[in-house]
């Protein structure tokens, strides 16, 4: 019996899942329990999801995309409110993460040591870890995108409306939780179009995707609407994110009833000093995208000085993953500057090697990688330039570069046993 369960295909997966589920467990019961560090944005959260389950609901509730909140709040009203009941929840969605990870791998590679080297990697990224003992959305967020990519790609091996409708279900409830894969959606019909044959069908695949995600949507923005009393997105911080983008402040004030509402991205406080008082809420959406609209109007070049967003999402400043793990700062720092060029520097090469032949259709699972990198980009762009926004995509990067170094060391290996049957043919001449 234990024999042939390790010779079973998905072995390797249940490694990996209890490998990974093992060391989320240990940091978010003992090391970094959830319920030790409800501050900043760990605290809005909990309002939020408290907010939820009164019903006392504002304007401000719209602030915070309301998925990871919901989520918050069913765990609460599951538990109590017990935060090692919400550590257990998020560890095993970390290590289910890490199990799709290996399969994501194993279906776009079709190598069994990338798929293992990709898995590994996913259950032991620092960030990832990081992430499961705190109430922060990444946890959650990385699931949903992990899960919805690989029911794309089971959708484009095998179409039906089942599975079509099912991928769009997990994007949605992603989207929710993280509105910046809105940016990935536009690609969606233009990647089927690749990764099936004939347009009609791709067409057809795209429109069920999207009838799968789109009440998803519309279930959040018809919530927001309601508390802001007039037609509203998927979350009003949008707008602020946007400006602060482009906007040279180190951070924006609003007060209201004696409170002070402040907004310091991490990105401008590194390159900027200062900060701007404003009788707007921050709420407002339509406002701060128009006085971002504004700004770049006035100075296109604000949109090319904010590609140093992309850079320091990309960890090539001596900014750490947010809030950080007290005590142990300087693992943390270390861990993100070896991330650039161990982990994210070969997957994006990876795949300028492969531009040529990624269209074609046997890449369809590379393709789609890229495109939700790509998406990664833009947010880090266009909205904001901190490490956290990248982290839920780096399972993808190690995919990547697993599959690079497989790659590469079959490479070597061919080389050197070349090398050295030459020598063996010339010494024997």
């Amino acid at each position: 019996m234990e024999s042939r369960l390790l010779r079973h295909p998905a072995a390797p997966a249940l490694g990996i899942f209890l490998v990974a589920l093992a060391i989320r467990l240990v940091f978010g019961l003992v090391v970094h329990r959830p319920g030790d560090f409800i501050d900043s944005d760990m605290w809005v959260y909990d309002l939020r999801a408290e907010h939820l389950r009164s019903g006392e609901l504002g304007p401000w509730d719209t602030f915070t995309p309301v998925g990871y909140p919901a989520f918050l709040a069913a765990l609460y009203a599951v538990s109590g409110k017990s935060f090692t009941f919400v550590a257990v929840v998020q560890a095993l969605l970390g290590a289910g993460t890490a199990a799709i990870a290996w399969a994501l791998a194993l279906r776009i590679t079709r190598d069994g040591r990338v798929a293992l080297l990709a898995g590994a990697v996913t259950a032991l990224h620092l960030p990832l870890v990081l992430y499961g003992g705190l109430l922060l959305s990444e946890t959650l967020f990385t699931f949903l995108l992990a899960a919805g990519t690989l029911l794309l790609l089971r959708m484009a091996e095998r179409p039906s409306a089942a599975r079509a409708l099912g991928a769009g279900l997990a994007l949605g409830a992603a989207t929710v939780v993280r509105p910046n894969l809105l940016l990935f959606l536009p690609a969606l019909p233009l990647w089927l179009f690749f990764a099936v044959p004939g347009a009609r069908r791709a067409l057809r695949l795209a429109a069920l995707v999207l009838a799968g995600t789109l009440p998803v949507l519309a279930a959040a923005c018809v919530h927001n609407s309601q508390l802001m009393g007039r037609p509203t997105g998927l979350a009003t911080n949008g707008g602020l994110n946007f400006y602060l983008a482009h906007a040279e402040v180190a951070g924006i004030h609003f007060r209201e009833r004696g409170y002070d509402h402040k907004i310091y991205p991490l990105p401008n406080m590194l390159r900027y000093q200062g900060h701007q008082r404003t009788r707007v809420p921050l709420y407002e959406e339509r406002h701060f995208y128009g006085k971002a609209f504004a700004l770049i109007a006035k100075d296109p070049a604000l949109l090319l000085r904010s590609l140093e967003n992309v850079r320091i999402g990309f960890n090539q400043t001596k900014l750490q993953f947010w809030p950080g793990m007290p005590g142990h700062e300087r693992l943390l720092d270390r861990y993100g500057r070896l991330c650039f060029p161990l982990l994210l520097l070969p997957a994006l090469l990876s795949l300028v090697v492969s531009c040529r032949r990624i269209f074609a259709r046997e890449e369809a699972g590379r393709l789609l990688l890229a495109f939700l990198i790509c998406s990664a980009i833009l947010t880090l762009w266009l909205f904001l330039g901190d490490p956290r926004m990248r982290v839920p995509f780096d399972l993808f990067f190690a995919i990547l570069t697993a599959d690079a170094f497989v790659r590469a060391s079959g490479w070597l290996d061919a080389r050197i046993r070349k090398l050295l049957g030459q020598e063996e043919l010339a010494g024997g001449g």
